[in-house]
């Protein structure tokens, strides 16, 4: 990244050659960290990030009062402002983005610097004001949420723009250098939970500030990344609007995804509020910090497990997360008619399921970036920004239910509720991101870097006598574009396209994506 690596090298060099990761532990090895300055921070700034926003938006996090259990003065309506806010930020940053000055490298770096600066400080600021608010309030008053909801709106603000750049930061990234470090830092993020009911209002407070401050310490230093790929967006926008097309043409792959998620995420949310809201008793305080290394020690399992996986099968398998996140989730979701006698196991499953849908997404994201070369700032906006207008919909149907339902009738909603969830999930799952399209998400295929394929589609060309243009066909179709992609990316008719894909399958001697595909893994083994 902007600073150099354990053997002297600029991330940012193009010409250098990417280490092989069987030997980057040992001859044996496939998966592995590095504990280098560059992994070292992202681990550190991203898992300080995610804290933050989870521990301002769960229950029992830094804004739970003592007026309403579940802290409903304060964190509701900052809860339900930040994500609103963040998500929109977020969805027309995919819509239209933003583009860079391209004038002065250093001018350049040092705006972005600042304007990260800022957002952290307001970041801090807002959380710890939160923090503050939810010590004092001792009504429900008028003023009090009016006051959580400005929060709120500024929080928001702070988590679309860190979402934004730590998405383009991990997308610079090959696999093997982020899986290992994303699973570490997404499991880490639950450590400060179980400590923060014991530090009390000052201590909440530091982690409030001290948490942006520390993800913007650690983001500062991949600066010159985020400019590179604002510039490398920028000038790929002027090419194509130069050619009179579009810079990524229509993308469904990346749209069901951020679908699927959206359902992933709303149901969690409603499971989540639904334990609150309709439970029998409250969960006792001093149970939190067991929730919390419950929720530490499975997700920690889970991740280690698939990681397991990948390396006795030496194999990147997104699918993985995909499957745990779904199972979890159900498995949450039939907890739920558990929460009225029982809210500890319900409310600890649901966390776990929350813990490795929030994994799934930054993986797909990556993958989305990776396989398929659509801006990062249009995968990270569209998923995330999904994720997070998915949560407060969530909240208030849980909270319409509440409404709607007496108190006495709450036990015999839930297992039709949990089935509801359970129904969602499954739809989302079969019919709108089944499990064999992440195959055009799943790197498996690639064991090296980002340039490893591109290197492996110019040999296949080579050896197969492919013209140029079934060259250029024969890449997008092993990164999982479809014909309708092709043909507005390179500006062609679509008989033109299946003339050229019809040809190369001849000479190739295949017949399918599939077989595409595996002839690359042959290849590549």
């Amino acid at each position: 990244m902007a600073g150099n690596d354990g053997e002297g090298r600029s991330r940012g060099d193009a010409t250098a050659k990417p280490e092989d990761p069987r030997t980057a532990k040992g001859p044996d090895a496939f998966l592995s960290l590095r504990p280098d300055g560059a992994r070292t921070r992202l681990l550190v700034g991203f898992a300080s990030f995610v804290a933050w926003v989870n521990l301002l938006i769960c229950f029992e996090g830094l804004l739970r009062d003592t007026v309403a259990y579940g802290g409903g003065v304060v964190r509701d309506p900052f809860f339900v402002a930040a994500m609103l806010v963040a998500g929109v930020a977020l969805a027309v940053s995919a819509l239209g983005g933003f583009r860079m000055a391209a004038a002065g490298r250093v001018p350049v770096r040092r705006r972005l610097v600042r304007s990260l600066a800022l957002a952290s400080a307001l970041g801090g600021a807002s959380g710890a004001g939160g923090v503050l608010l939810a010590t004092f309030a001792v009504s429900n008053a008028t003023v009090v949420w009016a006051t959580a909801t400005v929060l709120g709106c500024v929080a928001g603000l702070f988590i679309a723009a860190y979402t934004l750049a730590w998405g383009s930061v991990i997308a610079t990234f090959d696999m093997r250098e982020i899986l290992v470090a994303l699973c570490i830092a997404l499991c880490l993020q639950w450590v400060p939970f179980v400590g923060v009911v014991l530090v009390g209002a000052a201590g909440k407070a530091v982690l409030a500030v001290g948490l942006p401050l520390l993800s913007w310490w650690c983001l500062s230093s991949f600066s010159d990344d985020l400019i590179r790929a604002s510039a490398t967006l920028a000038e790929r926008r002027g090419r194509c609007s130069a050619g009179g097309g579009r810079v990524a043409g229509r993308d469904f792959v990346t749209g069901r995804m951020a679908a699927a998620l959206f359902c992933f995420a709303f149901v969690v949310q409603f499971v989540w509020t639904c334990n609150i809201v309709m439970g029998g008793e409250p969960l006792p305080e001093g149970l939190f910090w067991l929730v919390y290394i419950c929720v530490l020690a499975v997700s920690t399992l889970a991740m280690a497990i698939i990681l397991g996986l990948m390396e006795r099968w030496r194999s990147y398998r997104m699918e993985l997360f995909y499957r745990m996140a779904f199972a979890f989730g159900v498995l949450g979701s039939v907890a739920l008619p558990l929460a009225y006698n029982h809210l500890f196991f319900s409310y600890a499953v649901i966390y776990v399921a929350y813990a490795l849908i929030s994994a799934t997404m930054w993986m797909l994201a990556w993958s989305a970036v990776f396989m398929r070369k659509v801006p990062p700032r249009r995968v990270i906006g569209c998923v995330f920004g999904l994720q997070y207008l998915a949560l407060p919909c969530g909240f208030a149907a849980a909270k319409l239910m509440q409404w709607w339902a007496s108190p006495q009738a709450s036990s015999e909603l839930l297992p039709y509720v949990g089935f509801a969830a359970v129904a969602m999930l499954v739809i989302a799952y079969v019919l709108v991101l089944p499990e064999r399209t992440l195959l055009l998400l799943s790197p498996r295929l690639l064991k090296l870097s980002h340039e490893s394929l591109d290197e492996r589609c110019r040999d296949v060309a080579r050896t197969f006598g492919l013209t140029e243009r079934e060259g250029e066909i024969f890449a997008l179709l092993a990164r999982g574009r479809d014909v309708g992609y092709i043909e507005q990316e390179l500006f062609i008719s679509r008989n033109t396209v299946n003339t050229h894909r019809k040809n190369l399958y001849r000479k190739l001697g295949i017949h399918t994506q599939q077989e595409l595909l595996s002839l690359i893994e042959d290849e590549l083994s």
